[in-house]
């Protein structure tokens, strides 16, 4: 059965945290209702890759995002881009990635962004996105969406980022 993307519904909340999606996905069902007030206001566009009723995925695109190079250039943001454990490897996040660029490129945006994790739970992200034409930023990496400065010490976790763009 061939996968399909669609927004994210109200009814989709529970669903989402009936998945065994493993350690990255996340059913909160706190950030979803922060994520259905979101796309309410128009701040946030939420899709879901699904297959008949099984949900495989999720990601989003904020409008404003909060890295200030990317707010001050008026780039799009993909965020929050996870892909059940059981479903990796099998091109659902590129074609999720594709609708998400889709809506920004209907929007008229230029650019999208998106930032990658610097450790080895983001190694399937480092690796797929500079196949889809996505590069560096060339600001370095950040720590909290702030520069780390050569010399300093920052915690390896899901707040150290590279920040990345492709042209539309």
């Amino acid at each position: 059965m061939a996968i399909a993307i669609r927004d994210l519904e109200a009814g989709d909340q529970a669903r989402i945290a009936e998945v065994d999606g493993g350690p990255a996905w996340n059913s909160n069902p706190l950030l979803w209702g922060c994520y259905l007030e979101e796309k309410s206001r128009g701040e946030r566009d939420v899709l879901l890759a699904v297959r008949g009723d099984a949900i495989l995925a999720y990601g989003s695109l904020i409008w404003v995002s909060t890295y200030p190079p990317f707010k001050g250039e008026d780039i799009p943001e993909i965020n929050n881009l996870v892909v059940a454990a059981a479903e990796r490897r099998q091109g659902v996040a590129s074609q999720l990635i594709a609708a998400l660029e889709l809506r920004a490129r209907l929007a008229g945006r230029p650019v999208i962004g998106i930032g990658v994790g610097l450790y080895a739970d983001y190694g399937a992200a480092q690796r797929l996105y500079p196949k889809l034409g996505y590069r560096p930023d060339g600001r370095g990496i950040t720590y909290r969406e702030h520069p780390v400065a050569p010399g300093s010490s920052v915690p390896v976790d899901d707040d150290l980022v590279l920040w990345m763009t492709r042209r539309l």
